[in-house]
């Protein structure tokens, strides 16, 4: 035919080439995009969570069993029991200028879940884990008030396990894993 014009052979060929080489590229954007894009939704889950836990307990609303079961719930689609754990912790205020230091109260401190993280809020540790300007606001001070500027805050500590569900992680070394688990430890805490 006439004024037609057959596409060489080698025009075909160098666009197969390109496509051999930007298809594994596009492939991993794609996965890395889902991945990622599963990974903000679980923390933004985890932050909500962690900040209406703060709120409600810090009010007296509900405490106890009915707490940790209504925060669990507010977090799906998120398993905060079997692939995450919530800590709720009450920090008493110095009781007396001779007890001035701040404290855990155990009596009131819950936990639930089975993934193996340890509250940062512990006895051991400076400060009990609050932020120095918090911790001398929980002191008591003898004068001029003869008592705390705050009597307790709570804390409410939620972590989750994120699982990448394409297999990008095993093709880059610690990218969305955390070293020793089978994923991505994301956290929040809020202090009300």
């Amino acid at each position: 035919m006439k004024g037609t014009r057959q596409p060489e052979l080698g025009q075909k060929g160098m666009a197969a080439l390109e496509l051999a080489f930007l298809l594994p590229l596009l492939l991993i954007m794609v996965l890395w995009i889902i991945d990622f894009g599963r990974l903000v939704q679980a923390s933004l889950i985890v932050t909500n969570v962690s900040r209406e836990g703060g709120s409600i307990i810090s009010r007296g609303i509900n405490s106890g069993e009915n707490f940790l079961d209504m925060l669990q719930a507010s977090g799906v689609p998120l398993d905060l029991n079997g692939a995450g754990r919530i800590y709720a912790t009450r920090i008493a205020a110095g009781a007396s200028a001779s007890q001035p230091d701040p404290s855990i109260d155990t009596a009131h401190q819950l936990s639930r879940g089975s993934l193996a993280v340890n509250s940062r809020i512990r006895d051991d540790l400076a400060h009990l884990g609050v932020s120095e300007a918090l911790y001398q606001h929980l002191r008591f001070e003898d004068a001029p008030q003869n008592t705390s500027d705050i009597a307790e805050v709570w804390v409410v500590e939620v972590y989750y396990l994120y699982r990448p569900i394409t297999p990008l992680p095993d093709l880059v070394n610690n990218l969305l894993i955390t070293p020793g688990h089978d994923g991505r430890v994301i956290g929040s805490r809020s202090v009300f």
